[in-house]
């Protein structure tokens, strides 16, 4: 049995709108029942999140980590002096359980959030939202989340870290190296919008690719593909077979 953890923003994530037994990750864990699963990716989270989750993850055993490149805009800082040890949450299945950081503060485009029941505001909850805003328009910051995402497999020695591009963003934005992009492509988004003159959402909803009109998340129809055609590659249906 492995020891497997998703570590992501919202297109990992299992506690999504729209999402949770229609999500990738869970077809997965159904797919190779014989693993024990972690779901540490939640919504708008960044790298600073990622790199929490990844030290958890080593002190939990995991053997592999599924990690997804996100926007280097999001920030995150802890805070309070209370054990830092992640929450644990079960889901419908004994194999698959949720993880959360308990008191941090994470910022996304303008929006601060605070992420704990005993501290729903914060002395220095203004000082932290102006440092976040500093650090989340940091070009130098930017620049060290992408190394740090580019060699992260490098730097930690789990038995094995996927990195997943799901989003046409960094290295996966002028190319078809993207989950979206080829899942675009597979149902000839671009070429449609082109000939209709409609946008690509609502190319992707007549498709029924994405969740909702107000919602860009993968409907049910395309976290099949996307895991089909993108996450098991073979090397990783190897590594989930026989190890």
């Amino acid at each position: 049995m492995l020891k497997i953890a998703f570590i992501g923003c919202s297109y990992s994530a299992y506690r999504q709108d729209g999402q949770y037994e229609n999500h990738w990750s869970w077809k997965l864990a159904q797919q190779f029942p014989q693993h024990q699963y972690y779901s540490y990716a939640l919504g708008g989270r960044g790298m600073d999140h990622h790199q929490w989750c990844l030290l958890d993850a080593k002190q939990r055993g995991i053997d592999v980590v599924f990690i997804n490149r996100t926007y280097n805009h999001r920030v995150a800082q802890l805070f309070s002096d209370e054990d830092p040890t992640f929450n644990i949450e079960p889901s419908k299945a004994p194999n698959y359980v949720c993880l959360t950081q308990p008191n941090h503060m994470w910022l996304s485009r303008s929006d601060l959030h605070i992420e704990s029941l005993e501290h729903p505001s914060h002395p220095y909850k203004k000082f932290i939202e102006l440092s976040l805003q500093d650090k989340s328009i940091s070009e130098q910051n930017q620049q060290y989340n992408d190394q740090w995402f580019d060699s992260v497999d490098q730097l930690y020695n789990f038995k094995h870290i996927i990195k997943l591009e799901l989003l046409p963003i960094g290295v996966a934005k002028d190319n078809e190296n993207s989950a979206q992009h080829k899942l675009n492509k597979a149902y000839n988004i671009q070429r449609r919008k082109f000939l209709t003159g409609k946008s690509l959402n609502e190319c992707l909803i007549e498709k029924g690719l994405v969740h909702s009109p107000t919602d860009d998340h993968w409907s049910p129809k395309a976290n099949n593909w996307v895991l089909e055609n993108f996450i098991l590659s073979k090397e990783t249906i190897d590594i989930l077979n026989n190890s």
